[in-house]
């Protein structure tokens, strides 16, 4: 007999009852984790092993993250295109010389960037000041003017001091 590349009926009815299953095992599995049950818990409870339970766990949080990630680009789209519409209108009273429309302009195209992510967030420097106490009395005259240069290379290389 030939392989024709379809799978018998009873297999693929098989296969989503399977998927079914697994997917309430991963839906359970993540229940008993956020109840605050371990992995052994979960194992002994679903009947799986103990790496099975932390899978599950791994993959139902996946989901959840990929549907929650697909659900916030759908709102940003929408969002977007509302913003897009009210700029019409906007633009066509800023055309006009109405200022406060321009101001409006403005602040709808700023939050349109801020949706996009167009805005550079602000940089932040921070600098640190480390104190140590150290026994130069212990080194030699070479070891210091080591100590001296390397010491004064930091500072030169420094653009802020």
């Amino acid at each position: 007999m030939r392989y024709d590349g379809r799978m018998p009926k009873g297999a693929r009815r098989e296969t989503a009852k399977s998927m079914t299953l697994a997917k309430q095992r991963e839906h359970d599995a993540l229940e008993l984790r956020t109840r605050g049950c371990t992995y052994d818990q979960i194992s002994k409870a679903l009947g799986i092993t103990r790496q099975g339970a932390a899978d599950c766990v791994k993959r139902a949080l996946a989901s959840l993250k990929s549907d929650t990630e697909e659900k916030a680009e759908e709102v940003r789209d929408l969002e977007l295109r509302r913003l897009d519409k009210m700029l019409q209108i906007a633009e066509a009273a800023a055309e006009g010389g109405d200022l406060a429309a321009i101001d409006r302009v403005i602040r709808i195209q700023e939050r349109r960037s801020k949706y996009l992510g167009l805005d550079a967030p602000a940089k932040n420097e921070t600098r640190t000041t480390i104190a140590a106490a150290v026994d130069f009395s212990a080194m030699d005259d070479r070891k210091l003017a080591d100590l001296e240069a390397a010491y004064k290379q930091i500072i030169d290389d420094d653009p802020i001091a």
